[in-house]
């Protein structure tokens, strides 16, 4: 029992030695153990400046990190109820969200992470004030300076849309600086030279200035740096009145009386939540020294997007080839751990930290990654051979594409718009009870269709409503001029059916954004690019179902027609067609509703209506903006849906339950 009491008291004291050491071991655990949330933003100095952030925490301190992607206002939010820790990139003085936060205790910001801070502005291509004789372009606005200049020019940046305006491109519906933006239009009084044209997302912006500079034309545009454009481009800012803090702050907030203003040379720093940054200070400090220089910042950026390399691998090339500049915002020991698991020695004189980049980032994944990808597959991508091509054709056919593009706007679209929007409200909706009675033959359905139409024009979405039917309707009829001739085609050939199958099961199966890349790139921003995305998705069903419906058709009835002597267009007309409705018809509803789902994603590349509020509820969480755009949407679709069914079915079955109901 003595040697078992000795036994059990030296294990006592040799736990009380050992039990201070587990706690501090404990205590100096990253973050107490607990993964670090990092806002997945999604532009790309944003995604590198997160990436590279998390790398150094990873390496340097020992944490453990997750992205959380989001919208800004979704990621902000977040933020400021402590259900994210870090905003890698937060610009000053641009968001009413952490800007409440802020006053609250809630979220700080910390560090300056871009030396000089980011500048915005108003710009245009520099050829288009100064000329450019290496491409034979000379200046087409030589007295262009100030935004006061801009009325005389609104001719050069002509709006396809609206031909008697020029067009100015905005940010996308629901980022701080598209309010900016349409608050400084207002002010300068442009609204009335200029139409206020905004971009569905960042990447359809930078597509769309890409594409003008491409081919040399004028285009008038917001944009920020840091950004990969700044690096590559060459652009002329145009000047605004002097800064001043008040005037710009009711611009921001639209709170007060509105007074002219220069932008804010914002301040770069990383948000992070009070809790997390009472917990860590050894992150905080990191944060604090975290400094980049503009022009390499532009580099980094540029090369990401030339290369299509993900932001983790530049970051990595970042860390890899200038261990002088971020060596200095660490610790000692977690410089000493980064270095350590980089690879690359605590010093590094000569390190290109202000310099432009060495030859290996150009291409980062030759020098990241290995030759192989898991030990057997090649490292072969299609993705530089279709983006060469796509630009050559751009710089080719440009031009033509772009008059394409104006027949289609100012020759159809733009009309059938513009004549929806004359009718007055009260005609449309007799109009839709009209064809509603017709089609279905059912009171209460068709008072139904009407008064859920009227809710839309009671909560102020009438205008759009028109604009996504207008959008849907010449879509509609274009793939019904496409889809039907091509199903009776397929329907009489064999080997055009094999070929056309497997183009159809890429077309119905693609993701309907991977359409918006290509017609962004050839037709610009607005509604024929989404026109003909719409209808390279919604075609497919309606010349599968025309070639069901026609080989459908009982082969008897088409013998005894024969045996009447009828011509092949008799046949096809009085006899397969009419035969062969109900499928064709199940078609056409099939491809109207395909062009309705496409309403969202078309208002990504700029075009107007219902799907423009979705999207703009999205990216500021506004929720019941969206709630309402979204039920207007299904609305829309139930009312389209059950009248086209109703048509798709024979008429002897219509007035059949007509009779039917009229007799009980």
């Amino acid at each position: 029992m003595r040697r078992l009491a000795k036994i059990l008291g030296a294990m006592a004291l040799g736990a009380a030695g050992i039990w201070p050491q587990v706690g501090a071991a404990q205590s100096a655990l990253c973050n107490d153990g607990v993964p670090i949330k990092l806002a997945g933003q999604t532009w790309e100095s944003a995604e590198f400046t997160t990436q590279l952030i998390s790398r150094l925490l990873v390496d340097g301190y020992g944490c453990k990190t997750d992205i959380v992607p989001g919208t800004p206002a979704a990621i902000e939010s977040a933020l400021a109820q402590g259900d994210v820790d870090i905003i890698a990139e937060q610009w000053s003085g641009r968001s009413p969200i952490i800007e409440k936060a802020i006053q609250q205790g809630d979220v700080q910001v910390v560090g300056d992470t871009l030396i000089g801070g980011a500048q915005q502005g108003w710009y245009v291509p520099d050829y288009v004030v100064h000329g450019d004789p290496a491409r034979g372009i000379q200046p087409m606005a030589p007295d262009l300076k100030s935004w006061r200049d801009l009325p005389q020019y609104k001719g050069l940046f002509k709006d396809p849309e609206v031909p008697a305006k020029g067009r100015f491109l905005n940010c996308p519906t629901g980022w701080v600086c598209e309010q900016t933006n349409s608050r400084l239009l207002t002010l300068h009084g442009l609204d009335d030279d200029y139409n206020n044209f905004r971009a569905g997302t960042g990447a359809a912006l930078d597509a769309a200035i890409s594409s003008a500079y491409d081919r040399g034309e004028p285009i008038l545009f917001y944009y920020w740096q840091p950004a990969g454009l700044m690096a590559k481009y060459d652009f002329y800012k145009i000047e605004q009145d002097p800064f001043n803090k008040e005037c710009w702050d009711t611009i921001v907030s639209g709170e007060g009386q509105l007074c002219s203003s220069d932008f804010l040379v914002a301040r770069l720093g990383v948000a992070v939540s009070s809790l997390f940054a009472q917990a860590n200070p050894q992150l905080i400090e990191f944060f604090n020294k975290l400094r980049i220089e503009p022009a390499l910042m532009n580099q980094m950026i540029l090369t990401m997007t030339e290369t299509r390399a993900p932001a983790a691998d530049i970051a990595e090339q970042f860390l890899r080839t200038h261990p002088d500049v971020w060596q200095a915002w660490l610790a000692p020991e977690a410089m000493q751990k980064a270095s350590a698991a980089l690879s690359v020695p605590l010093e590094q004189p000569g390190a290109a930290g202000l310099t432009a980049l060495p030859d290996s980032a150009a291409a980062p994944e030759a020098t990241l990654a290995p030759q192989t990808r898991d030990g057997i597959f090649p490292l072969w991508s299609a993705a530089d051979f279709v983006n060469r091509h796509l630009m050559s054709v751009v710089k080719a056919y440009g031009g033509v594409l772009r008059q394409v593009s104006d027949f289609l706007l100012t020759g159809i679209l733009l009309p059938v718009e513009r004549g929806m929007q004359n009718v007055p409200p009260w005609l449309f909706l007799a109009l839709v009870a009209l064809l509603s009675w017709h089609a279905t033959r059912k009171a209460v359905s068709t008072v139904l269709f009407v008064v859920c139409l009227y809710a839309i024009g009671a909560v102020g979405l009438w205008d759009k409503l028109i604009q996504t039917f207008s959008l849907v309707l010449v879509s509609t009829v274009l793939s019904i001029v496409v889809g039907i001739p091509v199903g009776i085609v397929a329907a009489r050939s064999r080997l055009l059916r094999r070929l056309l199958i497997p183009v159809l099961d890429v077309m119905q199966t693609l993701p309907s954004f991977v359409y918006l890349i290509p017609v962004l790139m050839l037709f610009g921003l607005g509604k024929v690019p989404a026109l003909f995305a719409t209808i390279i998705y919604a075609v497919p069903p309606l010349i599968r179902l025309t070639i069901l419906g026609l080989r459908q058709v009982d082969h008897n009835v088409m013998e005894a027609a024969q045996a009447f002597g009828v011509t092949p267009w008799q046949m096809l007309i009085k006899v397969s067609l009419p035969l062969a409705r109900p499928s064709i018809m199940a078609g056409v509803n099939q491809t109207t509703m395909m062009a309705l789902a496409m309403v969202v994603v078309a208002s990504m590349i700029g075009a107007r209506g219902l799907g423009e509020d979705v999207l703009a509820g999205i990216q500021t969480l506004d929720v019941g903006r969206g709630l309402q755009a979204g039920i207007a949407i299904v609305i829309l679709a139930i009312v389209i849906d059950r009248i086209t069914q109703a048509y798709g079915k024979p008429r002897r079955a219509r007035s059949g339950q007509q009779q039917v109901r009229e007799m009980h």
